[in-house]
């Protein structure tokens, strides 16, 4: 199955697709800082720096029925952990000179090791979540990542991804793990909220499409648990 992509830095028309699927708009998610720089042997006294995730680690770090409330189902999945060209760099967006540097830019980020996505459904409630998990082989990698959703929220207020209008706004969100971010994305008219949460060398993200974001319950106890399986994972 063709990867399912809903981050901030993925296809954006793809994402335009899955909200026509999805059936309307969306809200969302927030905050963070710059992630420090792995990969070098630890001082001596100080952590070691924490390894990369498997693939499999990283299929195992996705969010399933049994960690959401009564009622959702998986609706799209592809737990395969191989990258995909479209998993690197921002696909397909086009903006004013401050926003084509941030897409440039994000070709030369650290390119991750394995992704996996997973979009739940619930059928009552008429609404969608979407998942993914991203490992890279540092944590200066996964922290790239996190300082590109900034970028775009900053540089990409107003940009195009083929006939679609797409904007980025700051949103906010509860703090999660080493490092979080959130961004308020519209997309043709659709708004997605986005939380990015960075634990040790891998990212998870948690897009809340239409009014799904509006509970904030739902956002609190679900990036909650994508961040504690990401720590699992990790142990």
């Amino acid at each position: 199955m063709a990867r399912h992509r809903v981050t901030v830095i993925g296809a954006l028309p793809l994402l335009v697709v899955a909200v026509a699927g999805c059936g309307g708009a969306a809200p969302g998610p927030s905050g963070g800082s710059t992630a420090a720089a792995g990969g070098h042997p630890a001082a001596a006294g100080t952590p070691a720096a924490p390894r990369p995730l498997t693939g499999a680690q990283t299929a195992r770090a996705m969010l399933s029925t049994i960690d959401l409330p009564v009622g959702w189902s998986v609706a799209k999945e592809d737990l395969s952990p191989a990258v995909e060209e479209d998993d690197h760099g921002v696909q397909d967006l086009k903006g004013d000179a401050a926003c084509d540097r941030v897409v440039a830019d994000s070709f030369r980020a650290v390119r991750p090791s394995a992704v996996v996505s997973r979009t739940m459904e619930n059928g009552m409630a008429r609404s969608h979540l979407m998942f993914e998990v991203r490992t890279y082989p540092d944590e200066r990698g996964a922290g790239q990542q996190l300082e590109q959703v900034r970028q775009l929220r900053r540089a990409c207020a107003t940009a195009t991804a083929g006939p679609y209008t797409v904007s980025y706004g700051v949103l906010s969100a509860p703090r999660r793990g080493d490092e979080s971010v959130g961004v308020r994305m519209r997309v043709g008219g659709n708004r997605f909220d986005e939380i990015v949460i960075r634990v040790g060398t891998s990212v998870t993200v948690v897009t809340f499409p239409g009014v799904t974001g509006d509970d904030g319950g739902l956002v609190e106890s679900v990036t909650a648990q994508a961040t504690e399986k990401l720590r699992q994972a990790a142990g």
